[in-house]
């Protein structure tokens, strides 16, 4: 993920998105653990 960082300000990026399942807890808590934070939240119901 910090080589990925580097690289993307490197070229001039200012953030850097991500997509994470809702249940994927570990991944979520690593994420936020790096700094990032939730921006969007899609739902959905099955029928």
């Amino acid at each position: 993920m910090k080589q990925a960082e580097d690289y993307a300000r490197s070229q001039g990026a200012h953030t850097l998105g991500l997509s994470v399942f809702g249940f994927n807890h570990g991944a979520r808590g690593l994420y936020e653990s790096m700094g990032y934070e939730t921006v969007t939240t899609k739902m959905k119901k099955h029928l």
